[in-house]
Protein backbone atom coordinates (compact mmCIF):
# COMPACT_ATOMS: atom_id res chain seq x y z
CA UNK A 1 0.00 0.00 0.00
CA UNK A 2 1.52 3.22 -1.06
CA UNK A 3 2.34 6.19 1.79
CA UNK A 4 -0.74 8.50 0.24
CA UNK A 5 -3.28 5.69 0.78
CA UNK A 6 -2.04 4.85 3.86
CA UNK A 7 -2.13 8.41 5.64
CA UNK A 8 -5.87 8.63 4.00
CA UNK A 9 -7.06 5.75 5.64
CA UNK A 10 -5.17 6.59 8.55
CA UNK A 11 -7.22 10.24 8.55
CA UNK A 12 -10.77 8.84 7.89
CA UNK A 13 -10.23 6.01 10.76
CA UNK A 14 -9.28 9.45 13.26
CA UNK A 15 -12.22 11.21 12.26
CA UNK A 16 -14.65 8.39 13.04
CA UNK A 17 -13.20 7.72 16.11
CA UNK A 18 -13.49 11.42 16.99
CA UNK A 19 -17.33 11.66 15.64
CA UNK A 20 -17.57 8.84 17.84
CA UNK A 21 -16.11 9.64 21.03
CA UNK A 22 -17.89 13.16 20.54
CA UNK A 23 -21.31 11.05 20.22
CA UNK A 24 -20.67 9.16 22.96
CA UNK A 25 -20.11 11.93 25.18
CA UNK A 26 -23.42 13.56 24.15
CA UNK A 27 -25.14 10.34 24.73
CA UNK A 28 -23.86 9.97 28.03
CA UNK A 29 -25.74 13.38 29.33
CA UNK A 30 -28.55 12.86 27.63
CA UNK A 31 -28.67 9.44 29.75
CA UNK A 32 -28.31 11.26 32.87
CA UNK A 33 -31.29 13.67 32.53
CA UNK A 34 -33.16 10.97 30.85
CA UNK A 35 -35.38 10.00 33.70
CA UNK A 36 -35.98 13.47 34.72
CA UNK A 37 -38.26 13.84 31.83
CA UNK A 38 -42.56 13.90 32.45
CA UNK A 39 -44.68 14.01 35.39
CA UNK A 40 -43.51 10.92 36.68
CA UNK A 41 -39.47 11.82 36.27
CA UNK A 42 -37.23 11.39 38.99
CA UNK A 43 -35.63 14.11 40.69
CA UNK A 44 -31.91 14.51 41.20
CA UNK A 45 -30.03 15.37 44.38
CA UNK A 46 -26.85 17.71 43.48
CA UNK A 47 -24.36 18.53 46.27
CA UNK A 48 -22.10 21.14 45.53
CA UNK A 49 -18.24 21.81 46.59
CA UNK A 50 -19.00 24.03 49.88
CA UNK A 51 -21.73 20.88 50.62
CA UNK A 52 -24.54 22.84 49.73
CA UNK A 53 -27.80 20.42 48.26
CA UNK A 54 -30.21 21.11 45.45
CA UNK A 55 -32.89 19.18 44.56
CA UNK A 56 -34.55 19.41 41.20
CA UNK A 57 -35.53 17.60 37.88
CA UNK A 58 -35.45 20.92 35.74
CA UNK A 59 -32.78 19.69 32.69
CA UNK A 60 -31.24 23.05 32.89
CA UNK A 61 -30.62 23.36 35.96
CA UNK A 62 -29.06 19.67 36.60
CA UNK A 63 -26.69 20.31 33.68
CA UNK A 64 -25.76 23.84 34.63
CA UNK A 65 -24.63 22.12 37.78
CA UNK A 66 -22.60 19.17 36.27
CA UNK A 67 -18.79 19.75 36.15
CA UNK A 68 -18.64 18.54 32.29
CA UNK A 69 -15.03 18.22 30.77
CA UNK A 70 -16.09 17.07 27.40
CA UNK A 71 -16.51 20.11 24.94
CA UNK A 72 -19.17 18.32 23.21
CA UNK A 73 -21.13 17.38 26.20
CA UNK A 74 -20.76 20.90 26.86
CA UNK A 75 -22.86 21.87 23.98
CA UNK A 76 -25.54 19.94 25.59
CA UNK A 77 -25.30 21.76 28.18
CA UNK A 78 -25.92 25.09 26.14
CA UNK A 79 -28.93 23.93 23.93
CA UNK A 80 -30.84 23.64 27.56
CA UNK A 81 -29.98 26.62 28.69
CA UNK A 82 -31.17 28.25 25.40
CA UNK A 83 -34.35 26.21 25.63
CA UNK A 84 -34.74 27.89 29.10
CA UNK A 85 -34.29 31.27 27.85
CA UNK A 86 -36.57 30.76 24.83
CA UNK A 87 -39.29 28.93 25.77
CA UNK A 88 -39.24 28.32 29.48
CA UNK A 89 -40.20 24.86 29.13
CA UNK A 90 -39.05 21.48 27.59
CA UNK A 91 -35.31 21.58 29.00
CA UNK A 92 -34.76 17.73 29.44
CA UNK A 93 -36.78 16.91 26.39
CA UNK A 94 -34.52 19.08 24.11
CA UNK A 95 -31.37 17.32 25.42
CA UNK A 96 -33.32 13.46 25.22
CA UNK A 97 -34.21 14.13 21.54
CA UNK A 98 -30.50 15.50 20.85
CA UNK A 99 -29.50 12.62 21.94
CA UNK A 100 -31.38 10.00 20.12
CA UNK A 101 -30.93 11.89 17.37
CA UNK A 102 -26.68 11.23 17.72
CA UNK A 103 -27.92 7.32 18.64
CA UNK A 104 -29.74 7.20 14.78
CA UNK A 105 -26.53 8.95 13.69
CA UNK A 106 -24.60 6.03 15.03
CA UNK A 107 -26.50 3.41 12.84
CA UNK A 108 -26.58 5.72 9.63
CA UNK A 109 -22.49 6.49 10.39
CA UNK A 110 -22.09 2.66 10.17
CA UNK A 111 -23.73 1.88 7.44
CA UNK A 112 -21.45 4.46 5.66
CA UNK A 113 -23.29 7.46 4.70
CA UNK A 114 -21.78 10.49 5.01
CA UNK A 115 -21.97 12.85 7.60
CA UNK A 116 -22.78 15.46 5.70
CA UNK A 117 -25.23 13.25 3.50
CA UNK A 118 -27.01 12.84 7.46
CA UNK A 119 -26.33 16.55 8.35
CA UNK A 120 -28.66 17.72 5.42
CA UNK A 121 -31.06 14.82 5.47
CA UNK A 122 -31.71 15.99 9.16
CA UNK A 123 -32.46 19.59 8.35
CA UNK A 124 -35.14 18.74 5.64
CA UNK A 125 -36.99 16.16 8.32
CA UNK A 126 -36.65 19.31 10.41
CA UNK A 127 -38.13 21.72 8.04
CA UNK A 128 -41.12 19.28 7.62
CA UNK A 129 -41.84 18.64 10.84
CA UNK A 130 -42.11 22.34 11.73
CA UNK A 131 -44.65 22.39 8.83
CA UNK A 132 -46.70 19.17 9.79
CA UNK A 133 -46.50 20.73 13.43
CA UNK A 134 -48.92 23.72 12.61
CA UNK A 135 -51.73 20.71 11.61
CA UNK A 136 -52.29 20.19 15.25
CA UNK A 137 -52.06 23.64 16.01
CA UNK A 138 -54.80 25.61 18.38
CA UNK A 139 -54.73 29.37 18.19
CA UNK A 140 -55.47 30.65 21.61
CA UNK A 141 -56.54 33.33 23.29
CA UNK A 142 -55.23 35.83 25.39
CA UNK A 143 -58.09 36.95 27.32
CA UNK A 144 -58.99 32.79 27.03
CA UNK A 145 -57.11 32.61 30.71
CA UNK A 146 -58.15 29.33 31.34
CA UNK A 147 -56.54 27.74 28.55
CA UNK A 148 -53.28 29.46 29.63
CA UNK A 149 -53.30 28.12 33.43
CA UNK A 150 -54.21 24.54 32.03
CA UNK A 151 -50.68 25.21 29.89
CA UNK A 152 -48.94 26.57 32.66
CA UNK A 153 -50.58 23.46 35.08
CA UNK A 154 -48.86 20.84 32.15
CA UNK A 155 -45.66 22.75 32.47
CA UNK A 156 -45.59 22.49 36.21
CA UNK A 157 -46.99 18.70 36.60
CA UNK A 158 -42.97 17.59 36.09
CA UNK A 159 -42.03 19.76 39.16
CA UNK A 160 -41.39 19.19 42.64
CA UNK A 161 -44.31 22.08 43.49
CA UNK A 162 -46.95 19.95 41.01
CA UNK A 163 -48.92 19.82 44.22
CA UNK A 164 -49.38 23.65 44.05
CA UNK A 165 -50.12 23.85 40.82
CA UNK A 166 -53.42 25.66 41.23
CA UNK A 167 -52.39 28.18 42.96
CA UNK A 168 -48.77 28.89 41.02
CA UNK A 169 -50.27 28.72 37.45
CA UNK A 170 -52.99 31.70 37.97
CA UNK A 171 -50.35 33.80 39.54
CA UNK A 172 -48.35 33.24 37.32
CA UNK A 173 -50.65 34.06 34.01
CA UNK A 174 -51.83 37.09 36.11
CA UNK A 175 -48.24 38.10 36.55
CA UNK A 176 -47.57 38.08 32.50
CA UNK A 177 -50.45 39.79 31.43
CA UNK A 178 -50.47 42.85 33.84
CA UNK A 179 -47.13 43.26 32.00
CA UNK A 180 -48.39 43.15 28.78
CA UNK A 181 -49.25 45.94 26.70
CA UNK A 182 -51.78 45.96 23.94
CA UNK A 183 -50.66 44.37 20.88
CA UNK A 184 -47.49 43.41 21.86
CA UNK A 185 -46.06 40.15 21.03
CA UNK A 186 -43.28 39.67 23.79
CA UNK A 187 -42.96 40.27 27.44
CA UNK A 188 -39.95 41.13 29.17
CA UNK A 189 -39.80 39.07 32.58
CA UNK A 190 -37.29 41.28 34.16
CA UNK A 191 -40.58 43.28 34.87
CA UNK A 192 -41.76 41.04 37.18
CA UNK A 193 -39.94 40.20 40.42
CA UNK A 194 -39.70 37.17 42.49
CA UNK A 195 -38.95 37.49 45.92
CA UNK A 196 -38.18 34.64 48.27
CA UNK A 197 -39.30 34.52 52.34
CA UNK A 198 -38.70 31.45 54.46
CA UNK A 199 -41.46 30.28 56.32
CA UNK A 200 -44.91 29.08 55.56
CA UNK A 201 -46.26 27.12 52.68
CA UNK A 202 -46.13 27.70 48.98
CA UNK A 203 -49.63 28.08 49.54
CA UNK A 204 -48.80 31.24 50.88
CA UNK A 205 -46.92 32.42 47.61
CA UNK A 206 -48.70 35.71 46.15
CA UNK A 207 -49.04 38.17 43.40
CA UNK A 208 -48.46 41.92 44.77
CA UNK A 209 -48.59 44.72 42.01
CA UNK A 210 -45.97 47.15 43.68
CA UNK A 211 -42.92 45.89 45.31
CA UNK A 212 -42.19 43.88 48.65
CA UNK A 213 -38.51 43.81 50.66
CA UNK A 214 -38.28 40.65 52.44
CA UNK A 215 -34.68 41.98 54.13
CA UNK A 216 -35.04 45.55 54.27
CA UNK A 217 -37.55 47.07 57.15
CA UNK A 218 -38.71 50.18 57.79
CA UNK A 219 -36.45 51.93 60.66
CA UNK A 220 -38.75 52.02 64.15
CA UNK A 221 -36.09 53.91 66.14
CA UNK A 222 -37.24 56.79 67.49
CA UNK A 223 -40.47 55.67 67.20
CA UNK A 224 -40.15 55.64 63.40
CA UNK A 225 -43.41 55.28 61.36
CA UNK A 226 -44.44 51.48 59.85
CA UNK A 227 -47.32 52.97 57.82
CA UNK A 228 -47.64 55.45 55.32
CA UNK A 229 -50.82 56.71 53.12
CA UNK A 230 -50.44 58.69 49.96
CA UNK A 231 -46.66 58.10 49.81
CA UNK A 232 -43.88 60.25 47.96
CA UNK A 233 -40.81 58.23 47.93
CA UNK A 234 -37.12 59.18 47.12
CA UNK A 235 -34.24 56.65 46.66
CA UNK A 236 -31.54 58.19 48.03
CA UNK A 237 -28.03 57.08 46.69
CA UNK A 238 -26.00 59.27 49.72
CA UNK A 239 -25.66 58.85 53.25
CA UNK A 240 -27.58 60.44 56.07
CA UNK A 241 -24.35 60.67 58.10
CA UNK A 242 -21.56 62.78 58.98
CA UNK A 243 -18.90 63.10 55.99
CA UNK A 244 -15.90 61.29 56.48
CA UNK A 245 -12.47 62.33 54.61
CA UNK A 246 -11.16 60.99 51.28
CA UNK A 247 -8.18 59.47 53.13
CA UNK A 248 -7.71 57.18 56.39
CA UNK A 249 -6.71 59.80 59.28
CA UNK A 250 -7.27 60.36 63.01
CA UNK A 251 -8.62 63.32 64.42
CA UNK A 252 -7.27 64.36 68.54
CA UNK A 253 -9.67 65.94 70.54
CA UNK A 254 -7.99 67.98 73.72
CA UNK A 255 -10.82 69.25 75.23
CA UNK A 256 -14.39 69.12 75.65
CA UNK A 257 -15.03 71.85 73.90
CA UNK A 258 -13.65 70.97 70.91
CA UNK A 259 -15.53 67.69 70.96
CA UNK A 260 -19.04 69.94 71.45
CA UNK A 261 -17.90 71.75 68.29
CA UNK A 262 -17.66 68.67 66.42
CA UNK A 263 -20.94 67.40 67.38
CA UNK A 264 -22.64 70.58 67.10
CA UNK A 265 -21.47 70.63 63.54
CA UNK A 266 -22.55 67.18 62.83
CA UNK A 267 -26.09 67.99 64.06
CA UNK A 268 -25.86 71.06 61.76
CA UNK A 269 -25.27 68.78 59.06
CA UNK A 270 -27.58 66.40 59.40
CA UNK A 271 -30.32 69.15 60.08
CA UNK A 272 -29.46 70.38 56.62
CA UNK A 273 -29.78 67.37 54.67
CA UNK A 274 -33.38 66.51 56.95
CA UNK A 275 -34.59 70.24 56.25
CA UNK A 276 -33.98 69.68 52.21
CA UNK A 277 -35.85 65.83 52.00
CA UNK A 278 -38.62 67.93 53.90
CA UNK A 279 -38.68 70.85 51.98
CA UNK A 280 -38.76 68.31 48.52
CA UNK A 281 -42.08 66.66 50.32
CA UNK A 282 -40.82 62.76 50.20
CA UNK A 283 -42.31 60.76 53.18
CA UNK A 284 -40.78 57.53 52.38
CA UNK A 285 -36.74 57.21 52.04
CA UNK A 286 -35.28 53.99 50.11
CA UNK A 287 -31.54 54.06 51.27
CA UNK A 288 -29.18 52.69 49.27
CA UNK A 289 -26.96 50.19 51.12
CA UNK A 290 -23.60 51.93 51.64
CA UNK A 291 -19.99 50.24 52.24
CA UNK A 292 -17.90 53.48 52.65
CA UNK A 293 -19.91 54.94 55.66
CA UNK A 294 -22.97 54.07 57.78
CA UNK A 295 -25.94 55.11 55.31
CA UNK A 296 -27.28 56.35 58.80
CA UNK A 297 -26.81 56.86 62.04
CA UNK A 298 -29.07 57.38 65.24
CA UNK A 299 -29.56 60.82 64.98
CA UNK A 300 -30.26 61.13 61.45
CA UNK A 301 -33.33 58.62 62.31
CA UNK A 302 -34.30 60.52 65.02
CA UNK A 303 -35.02 64.14 63.22
CA UNK A 304 -36.77 62.19 60.38
CA UNK A 305 -38.98 60.18 62.92
CA UNK A 306 -39.78 63.71 63.90
CA UNK A 307 -40.88 64.56 60.85
CA UNK A 308 -43.42 61.12 60.14
CA UNK A 309 -40.83 60.14 57.66
CA UNK A 310 -40.42 56.87 57.31
CA UNK A 311 -36.85 55.33 56.04
CA UNK A 312 -35.85 52.03 54.25
CA UNK A 313 -31.87 51.26 54.69
CA UNK A 314 -29.70 48.82 52.73
CA UNK A 315 -31.72 49.00 49.48
CA UNK A 316 -29.32 46.68 47.24
CA UNK A 317 -27.82 48.19 44.56
CA UNK A 318 -29.22 45.16 42.07
CA UNK A 319 -32.48 46.00 43.15
CA UNK A 320 -32.08 50.35 41.97
CA UNK A 321 -33.27 49.87 38.43
CA UNK A 322 -36.05 47.69 39.15
CA UNK A 323 -37.50 50.36 41.98
CA UNK A 324 -37.14 52.83 39.73
CA UNK A 325 -38.98 51.65 36.90
CA UNK A 326 -41.96 50.01 39.49
CA UNK A 327 -42.62 53.53 40.98
CA UNK A 328 -41.25 55.90 38.41
CA UNK A 329 -38.85 57.99 40.22
CA UNK A 330 -35.16 58.99 39.79
CA UNK A 331 -32.37 57.61 42.18
CA UNK A 332 -30.78 60.90 43.75
CA UNK A 333 -27.14 61.12 44.18
CA UNK A 334 -26.95 64.25 46.30
CA UNK A 335 -29.00 66.27 48.54
CA UNK A 336 -28.89 69.16 45.93
CA UNK A 337 -30.59 66.85 43.12
CA UNK A 338 -33.48 65.71 45.41
CA UNK A 339 -36.65 67.70 43.80
CA UNK A 340 -40.41 66.63 43.71
CA UNK A 341 -40.01 65.73 39.99
CA UNK A 342 -37.32 62.99 41.33
CA UNK A 343 -40.01 61.42 43.69
CA UNK A 344 -41.90 58.09 43.16
CA UNK A 345 -45.82 57.60 44.17
CA UNK A 346 -47.60 54.98 46.06
CA UNK A 347 -51.43 54.25 47.39
CA UNK A 348 -49.66 52.45 50.84
CA UNK A 349 -46.60 51.62 52.29
CA UNK A 350 -46.59 49.59 55.29
CA UNK A 351 -44.45 46.72 57.51
CA UNK A 352 -46.64 43.58 57.37
CA UNK A 353 -46.83 40.27 59.43
CA UNK A 354 -47.00 36.91 57.71
CA UNK A 355 -48.84 34.24 58.79
CA UNK A 356 -45.28 32.89 60.39
CA UNK A 357 -44.84 36.37 62.34
CA UNK A 358 -42.13 37.28 60.22
CA UNK A 359 -41.61 40.80 58.66
CA UNK A 360 -42.11 42.02 55.18
CA UNK A 361 -42.85 45.60 53.83
CA UNK A 362 -45.26 46.23 51.12
CA UNK A 363 -45.51 48.89 48.82
CA UNK A 364 -48.26 48.78 46.57
CA UNK A 365 -50.82 51.34 44.53
CA UNK A 366 -47.98 51.83 42.18
CA UNK A 367 -48.22 54.46 39.08
CA UNK A 368 -49.96 52.12 36.38
CA UNK A 369 -47.62 53.10 33.80
CA UNK A 370 -44.74 51.27 35.48
CA UNK A 371 -46.40 47.78 34.47
CA UNK A 372 -44.24 46.08 37.13
CA UNK A 373 -45.50 43.36 39.87
CA UNK A 374 -43.49 41.00 42.25
CA UNK A 375 -44.52 37.46 43.44
CA UNK A 376 -43.82 36.80 46.98
CA UNK A 377 -42.24 33.12 47.09
CA UNK A 378 -42.49 31.23 50.19
CA UNK A 379 -41.76 27.78 51.40
CA UNK A 380 -41.18 26.03 54.14
CA UNK A 381 -37.50 25.37 53.81
CA UNK A 382 -34.69 26.80 51.82
CA UNK A 383 -34.72 23.83 49.43
CA UNK A 384 -38.61 23.72 48.86
CA UNK A 385 -37.92 27.82 48.56
CA UNK A 386 -35.20 27.52 45.90
CA UNK A 387 -37.04 24.81 43.74
CA UNK A 388 -40.23 26.80 43.84
CA UNK A 389 -38.33 30.15 42.60
CA UNK A 390 -36.90 27.90 39.79
CA UNK A 391 -40.58 26.82 39.17
CA UNK A 392 -42.15 30.25 39.09
CA UNK A 393 -39.65 31.13 36.54
CA UNK A 394 -40.69 28.06 34.34
CA UNK A 395 -44.30 28.72 34.38
CA UNK A 396 -43.76 32.56 33.66
CA UNK A 397 -41.72 31.53 30.59
CA UNK A 398 -44.20 28.88 29.49
CA UNK A 399 -47.11 31.94 29.21
CA UNK A 400 -44.50 34.35 27.74
CA UNK A 401 -43.46 31.59 25.10
CA UNK A 402 -47.62 31.58 24.15
CA UNK A 403 -47.62 35.69 23.93
CA UNK A 404 -44.74 35.21 21.79
CA UNK A 405 -46.74 32.36 19.23
CA UNK A 406 -50.20 32.05 20.11
CA UNK A 407 -50.46 28.24 19.50
CA UNK A 408 -51.15 25.60 21.81
CA UNK A 409 -50.71 21.69 21.44
CA UNK A 410 -51.33 18.37 22.49
CA UNK A 411 -48.85 17.25 25.34
CA UNK A 412 -48.69 13.76 26.91
CA UNK A 413 -46.03 12.42 23.29
CA UNK A 414 -48.93 13.29 21.07
CA UNK A 415 -47.21 16.12 18.62
CA UNK A 416 -43.69 13.67 18.85
CA UNK A 417 -45.61 10.40 17.54
CA UNK A 418 -47.92 12.58 15.17
CA UNK A 419 -44.21 14.23 13.85
CA UNK A 420 -42.90 10.77 13.89
CA UNK A 421 -45.32 9.18 11.75
CA UNK A 422 -46.00 11.81 9.06
CA UNK A 423 -42.31 12.28 8.53
CA UNK A 424 -42.52 8.39 8.03
CA UNK A 425 -44.62 8.58 5.30
CA UNK A 426 -42.66 11.41 3.62
CA UNK A 427 -39.35 9.53 3.68
CA UNK A 428 -41.41 6.78 1.59
CA UNK A 429 -41.52 9.35 -1.12
CA UNK A 430 -37.58 10.68 -1.38
CA UNK A 431 -35.33 8.40 -2.68
CA UNK A 432 -31.99 6.55 -1.54
CA UNK A 433 -30.42 7.86 1.17
CA UNK A 434 -32.17 11.39 1.97
CA UNK A 435 -35.04 8.37 2.40
CA UNK A 436 -33.18 6.66 5.06
CA UNK A 437 -32.08 10.20 6.98
CA UNK A 438 -35.65 11.27 7.27
CA UNK A 439 -36.81 8.07 8.32
CA UNK A 440 -33.88 7.77 11.08
CA UNK A 441 -35.20 11.70 12.51
CA UNK A 442 -38.49 9.97 12.69
CA UNK A 443 -38.10 7.08 14.89
CA UNK A 444 -35.70 9.11 17.23
CA UNK A 445 -38.36 11.57 17.76
CA UNK A 446 -40.24 8.13 19.47
CA UNK A 447 -38.45 8.81 22.16
CA UNK A 448 -39.81 11.13 24.72
CA UNK A 449 -43.76 9.22 24.53
CA UNK A 450 -41.26 5.79 25.23
CA UNK A 451 -39.48 7.88 28.06
CA UNK A 452 -42.61 9.20 29.03
CA UNK A 453 -44.10 5.68 29.46
CA UNK A 454 -40.88 4.19 31.36
CA UNK A 455 -40.62 7.11 33.76
CA UNK A 456 -44.08 6.09 34.64
CA UNK A 457 -43.86 2.38 35.27
CA UNK A 458 -45.48 1.25 31.70
CA UNK A 459 -44.32 -1.00 29.29
CA UNK A 460 -42.71 1.46 26.70
CA UNK A 461 -43.08 -0.39 23.28
CA UNK A 462 -46.70 -1.41 24.09
CA UNK A 463 -47.83 1.47 24.86
CA UNK A 464 -45.55 3.58 21.79
CA UNK A 465 -46.80 0.78 19.33
CA UNK A 466 -50.71 1.42 20.72
CA UNK A 467 -49.68 5.19 20.36
CA UNK A 468 -48.72 4.44 16.70
CA UNK A 469 -52.03 2.76 16.05
CA UNK A 470 -54.34 5.69 17.41
CA UNK A 471 -52.34 8.06 15.67
CA UNK A 472 -53.05 5.91 12.52
CA UNK A 473 -56.50 5.44 12.97
CA UNK A 474 -56.41 9.80 12.98
CA UNK A 475 -56.73 10.19 16.72
CA UNK A 476 -53.94 12.72 15.78
CA UNK A 477 -54.45 14.24 19.63
CA UNK A 478 -54.02 10.67 21.49
CA UNK A 479 -51.17 10.95 24.26
CA UNK A 480 -50.21 8.99 27.50
CA UNK A 481 -52.22 9.90 30.28
CA UNK A 482 -50.39 10.05 33.46
CA UNK A 483 -54.13 10.36 35.51
CA UNK A 484 -55.04 6.70 34.30
CA UNK A 485 -51.91 4.98 33.26
CA UNK A 486 -53.05 4.65 29.79
CA UNK A 487 -53.34 5.94 26.34
CA UNK A 488 -56.31 8.88 26.12
CA UNK A 489 -57.47 9.04 22.68
CA UNK A 490 -57.53 13.08 23.04
CA UNK A 491 -55.10 14.17 25.85
CA UNK A 492 -56.23 17.86 25.78
CA UNK A 493 -59.72 16.85 27.87
CA UNK A 494 -56.95 15.80 30.76
CA UNK A 495 -55.89 19.79 30.18
CA UNK A 496 -52.82 18.09 28.76
CA UNK A 497 -51.26 20.96 26.64
CA UNK A 498 -48.19 22.74 25.73
CA UNK A 499 -47.39 25.83 23.81
CA UNK A 500 -46.33 25.35 20.26
CA UNK A 501 -43.29 27.11 20.78
CA UNK A 502 -41.53 24.67 23.44
CA UNK A 503 -41.48 22.11 20.62
CA UNK A 504 -40.71 24.14 17.66
CA UNK A 505 -37.81 25.52 19.73
CA UNK A 506 -37.00 22.06 21.17
CA UNK A 507 -36.38 20.59 17.68
CA UNK A 508 -34.43 23.16 16.10
CA UNK A 509 -32.18 23.74 18.74
CA UNK A 510 -31.40 19.66 19.15
CA UNK A 511 -31.15 20.07 15.78
CA UNK A 512 -28.65 22.41 15.10
CA UNK A 513 -26.57 20.63 17.63
CA UNK A 514 -26.87 17.24 16.35
CA UNK A 515 -25.86 18.67 12.91
CA UNK A 516 -22.82 20.44 14.53
CA UNK A 517 -21.54 17.48 16.21
CA UNK A 518 -21.96 15.24 12.93
CA UNK A 519 -19.58 18.50 11.49
CA UNK A 520 -16.72 18.03 13.69
CA UNK A 521 -14.09 15.19 12.11
CA UNK A 522 -11.03 16.45 14.65
CA UNK A 523 -10.27 17.67 18.26
CA UNK A 524 -7.05 20.59 18.43
CA UNK A 525 -5.87 21.31 21.53
CA UNK A 526 -4.66 25.15 21.28
CA UNK A 527 -1.45 26.00 22.63
CA UNK A 528 -3.03 28.28 25.08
Amino acid sequence: MSEGKQNTFTKSEKSQDIRKNNIQAAKAVADTVRTSLGPRGMDKMIQDPKGEVLITNDGATILKQMNLVHPTAKMLVEISKAQDIEAGDGTTSVVVIAGALLRACELLLEKGIHPTTISEGYQIAFNKAIEFLEEIKTKVDLDDKQSLIECVTTALSSKVVSANSTQLAPIAVEAVLRILGKGENNVDLRDIKVVKKLGGTIDDTELVEGLVFTNQKASSSAGGPQKIDGAKIALLQFCLSAPKTDVENQIAIKDYNEMDKILKEERKYILELVKKIIASGANVLLIQKSILRDAVNDLSLHFLAKKGIMVVRDVERDDVEFISKTLDLTPVAHIDQLTPDKLGKADKVETVFLSDESKILRITGVPAKSRAVTILCRGSNQLVLDEAERSIHDALCVVRSLVKSRGLIPGGGAPEIFLSQKLAQYAKTLHGVESMCVRAYADALEVIPYTLAENAGLNPIQVVTDLRNRHDKGSHKAGISMKKNNINDDITTEQVIQPILVTQSALSLSTECVRMILKIDDLVISAR
